[in-house]
């Protein structure tokens, strides 16, 4: 028989107390990921702390910066949520790009920042549009970048007792355009064998800032650096295929089931080239 520990907190406060005393406690959120680790592992004994009863977490609400996005929001919500669609169009994008219907109606985007996959989907349009995560600590809250969030496969900056608040999107600057490509072995229900997002300002027809996140390409999403050698430029054919080379030199591929390295770094040149093929047309 196997033991499992169960708490269900309805204050953000109750449960970093209740991370922090239980030894080997695990967040429970909408699961997808950790009941599959679990099953995989042959059904150890969990601690769980259940974070659904918890308001604050679920919440997509307006803020000062932009928009506020709370861990527990389901992919669903995120991929129909009008705010979403309106201001940040790729994030939707991304979610209804996760897993299958049933998944999305469960998964939350909290999960796929804190399961720290680099093939996260939803992390890199967060990453793009300038995201901070917000952490609830016994402190107190801070912020992070959500570019400085990850550490390694499955590693965050999350501590003992930390539960990830949500996010803190700031609004897209002026005469901004995002775009989300996720390169995968089939269109649905799969991981990404590639993902790239795109942010691009633009200013009289020339670009005056450039952000490209990259991800399944390396140990962590990679937030591509050295673009500014590319601000005040044109797209044209041969910006875009600089650009694209400077891209998939900046990324680490391995060679796994879904794709060696040589045919990553052709997806990271095909799908970053995408990107900025589908602004001219």
């Amino acid at each position: 028989m196997h033991n499992i520990s169960y708490h269900a907190p309805c204050k953000l406060s109750d449960a970093v107390s209740l991370l922090l005393e239980l030894e080997g406690s695990r967040i429970l959120a909408g699961g997808t990921d950790l009941i599959a680790k679990w099953k995989k592992s042959h059904f150890f004994d969990m601690t769980l702390v259940d974070i659904r009863n918890i308001p604050e977490l679920s919440v997509i609400e307006e803020v000062e910066e932009g928009l506020f996005i709370g861990a527990g929001v389901t992919m669903d919500r995120v991929s129909e949520d009008e705010r979403i669609l309106s201001k940040f169009p790729i994030l939707a994008e991304a979610a209804s790009k996760v897993g299958s219907v049933q998944v999305r109606n469960l998964a939350t985007i909290g999960g796929n920042a804190c399961n720290a996959a680099p093939s996260a989907d939803t992390v890199l349009p967060l990453m793009v549009y300038g995201a901070e995560a917000v952490i609830a600590a016994k402190e107190g809250e801070r912020r992070v970048a959500l570019r400085e969030f990850f550490i390694g496969p499955g590693k965050t900056v999350l501590k003992k007792g930390d539960v990830l608040k949500g996010f803190v999107i700031p609004n897209p600057p002026a005469n901004s355009f995002a775009y989300f490509v996720k390169h995968s072995r089939r269109p649905g229900m799969d991981l990404a064998t590639v993902g790239v997002a795109v942010l691009l300002v633009l200013e009289s027809e020339k670009t005056a800032d450039i952000k490209v996140i990259l991800g399944a390409v390396g140990p962590t999403p990679i937030f591509v650096k050295g673009l500014d050698i590319f601000f005040g430029g044109k797209i044209d054919p041969d910006f875009v295929t600089r650009i694209a080379e400077h891209c998939a030199n900046a990324a680490s591929p391995i060679t796994d089931v879904r794709g060696s390295k040589t045919y990553r770094e052709a997806m990271i040149k095909r799908s970053v080239a995408l990107c900025f093929r589908n602004h001219t047309r």
